[in-house]
């Protein structure tokens, strides 16, 4: 298999992140400390990283600020998002809740959803059947 690389962009110009590979270590910690010391968490109210992604997966880890909202849209794979840190008010088309650490939904590919920080937050984004 093909290692493939994280393209270059503003916030990331080095361009040297393996996010596909036979196998790709993770370590979250470290991507969190990544995008909270980053400008676009300073200056804006959120900022993630894709930290893995192939034609059938991918994985975020993001960060929002208190009051900052995944605004309404249609999930473009079958998701989950999981709170790792804060707490995260979730509505979908069937539920309504809030998760807090340690906890995650699950969502149908084109299903609505929107997401809304009620504190500062650290989420997981993983969706599959993308391509």
């Amino acid at each position: 298999m093909n290692e493939k690389f994280n393209e270059a962009t503003r916030n990331r110009p080095e361009g040297d992140r393996i996010i596909d590979a036979s196998s790709v270590f993770l370590d979250l910690k470290a991507f969190i400390r990544q995008i909270k010391n980053e400008d676009a968490w300073h200056k804006s109210d959120r900022n993630s990283i894709t930290i893995f992604k192939t034609n059938d997966l991918c994985m975020v880890v993001g960060a929002l600020h208190e009051r900052a909202e995944l605004t309404p849209h249609r999930a473009a794979g079958t998701m989950c998002i999981q709170v790792i840190e804060g707490e995260l008010e979730i509505n979908t088309d069937d539920i309504t809740t809030t998760l807090t650490s340690g906890q995650m939904i699950a969502v149908h590919k084109n299903a609505n959803y929107r997401a809304l920080a009620a504190q500062e937050t650290i989420y997981m984004l993983t969706i599959s059947n993308v391509g």
